[in-house]
């Protein structure tokens, strides 16, 4: 099934007290690309993150932010260098005798430095935190990917009708070909005509012309090159697997062989076929860029 990039999901997983929400959105781009936001003080977290994400999705930038609401807070405790401080005493009383100054050691000294006192938070449990994360992520990816399949399935059935038009337009100009040739050899006759009187033609020149201009208009293979292109394009949409480089590469090869008739058979109408062609061409060139 045809894929979007572009989806959100969000997962919720209780953890203590509270829960953990992880909310997952996608958008278009050419490679995978994970960005992942609350989870720094826990890297190996954050890897396993980013394995679960390349799991579900191949391509596509994708924002993961993981939130704990509810939680009971962190414990935490007072720790103390006592060896430490008990040192620094020692040494200003030494200092104080040494200078002859008066007045004792300020206790207060010891409270405001934190490398005497210091207020510890206890560890989150990583482990617990970990499987809390990975069920809530799970429940996001999922919804991320039914919602790119959603969306992938609208792009393909618009993108089906336009290559449906694109279909129609090709054998429009495979249909007025002939009629360029026919044009060229009347205003070719035309011209001889006129001339006739001064220098006329060369017996089988008028033909010879005709049949050199026939050759150079001939675009039955671009006619040919296109239709394979587009079955190959319908059948990319029918089948399974990501295919958004794929239809990237068959819409450029698409649009090259419609500039290729235009510059070959000139004409009026062809010229309006392929105008249309490479119009539409050009709006399915901007869906495919959304699609895995």
């Amino acid at each position: 099934m045809l894929k979007s990039m572009t989806g959100f999901g969000r997962g919720e997983a209780p953890y203590g007290d509270g829960v953990v929400v992880v909310e997952v959105t996608t958008v278009n781009s050419r490679h995978l690309d994970v960005t992942v936001r609350g989870l720094r003080e826990y890297g190996s977290l954050e890897l396993e993150v980013r394995s679960r994400v390349a799991e579900k999705l191949a391509r596509g930038s994708a924002h993961v932010n993981v939130a704990v609401r509810g939680a009971a807070p962190a414990a935490k405790s007072v720790a103390a260098d006592v060896e430490l401080a008990r040192q620094y005493v020692d040494e200003f009383d030494r200092l104080r005798h040494a200078l002859n100054l008066k007045g004792a050691f300020p206790p207060e000294a010891l409270t405001t430095d934190d490398r005497f006192l210091a207020i510890e938070e206890e560890a989150a449990d990583e482990q617990a935190l970990g499987q809390s994360l990975c069920a809530a992520l799970e429940e996001a990816l999922n919804r991320v990917v039914e919602m790119r399949g959603a969306e992938g399935a609208k792009l393909a059935a618009d993108i089906e009708g336009k290559l449906n038009r694109v279909r129609a337009f090709v054998g429009e100009v495979e249909a007025q070909a002939p009629a360029v040739v026919g044009a060229y050899r009347e205003k070719l006759a035309a011209r001889a005509e006129e001339l006739a009187g001064s220098a006329p033609l060369e017996p089988g020149r008028l033909e010879a012309e005709v049949a050199l201009f026939a050759e150079r208009a001939d675009i039955s293979e671009e006619i040919v090159r296109s239709r394979a292109h587009l079955q190959a394009f319908a059948d990319a949409l029918a089948g399974e697997g990501r295919v958004g480089r794929r239809l990237d590469f068959l819409t450029i090869e698409l649009n090259r062989e419609a500039n290729t008739m235009a510059s070959k058979a000139q004409g009026a109408a062809i010229a309006s076929a392929i105008i249309e062609i490479k119009d539409l061409l050009e709006q399915v060139r901007e869906q495919v860029q959304n699609i895995e």
